[in-house]
């Protein structure tokens, strides 16, 4: 079996341990705005696009802002998290999987629910500087989020390559969705997710592929993912 034509990554809780401080960043701008999220609320921000969690949780009725206020207003929230000590790392593995494709000239685009200024915040977490990806697709650039499947479709006509040719690594039952119905290989890492029965916690069960987490990972193991 051949390596992966192209490697779509999703970030958060794929390669970077951020979805609970957006969910984080997302609770302290309603709760400053006086309107408090339900903790079920907050977490429906994993996995999903900002679209989606705007029109989900009635943002735009209930903080009477746009969904590029909210976005912004969430960024600034982080920031704050992030002074206050809050950390955004990278997951096991992350660095060590983006040079094995960089070695093995395999294309990486990252395939995101973030907005591209919550992106940009990432990448010193994965040792990147914008424009050192072959793609990135975030949640400006498609007019549907994940559990669509637009991002990944997207990603692999940026990089001319197959859908079928592609190996999606992700953590989120949306993302898993999204990617199946791109017609992708999928591959599902446990590392960024809770664990079971607790608040948050992603059901992987879909993937046809799973992983404890991204360490150790040799180009072997990419091409037979794609089997």
């Amino acid at each position: 079996m051949s390596p992966p034509h192209a490697l779509l990554l999703d970030l958060d809780g794929t390669l970077i341990d951020s979805e609970m401080v957006h969910a984080a960043g997302l609770a302290r701008l309603c709760r400053d705005r006086g309107t408090p999220l339900a903790p079920e609320e907050a977490l429906y921000v994993i996995g999903h696009g900002w679209r989606e969690i705007y029109d989900h949780l009635r943002l735009g009725e209930r903080l009477g802002i746009s969904v590029e206020a909210v976005i912004q207003g969430t960024v600034a929230a982080k920031e704050m998290l992030f002074g206050e000590g809050l950390e955004l790392p990278a997951l096991p593995g992350a660095r060590e999987l983006l040079a094995l494709a960089r070695e093995h000239a395999i294309p990486v685009a990252i395939v995101t629910g973030s907005a591209r200024c919550e992106f940009e915040q990432a990448l010193p977490a994965l040792g990147l500087k914008p424009g050192e990806l072959a793609a990135s697709v975030c949640s400006e650039d498609v007019p549907r989020g994940k559990p669509n499947p637009d991002g990944y479709l997207r990603a692999a006509e940026l990089l001319a390559v197959a859908p079928g040719s592609c190996l999606v690594i992700e953590d989120s039952e949306a993302g898993i969705e999204a990617a199946l119905a791109a017609g992708m290989r999928v591959v599902a890492s446990a590392a960024g997710n809770r664990p079971v029965g607790s608040p948050g916690h992603q059901d992987q069960g879909r993937a046809q592929h799973h992983l404890a987490s991204l360490a150790g990972l040799r180009l072997a193991d990419l091409a037979a993912m794609m089997g």
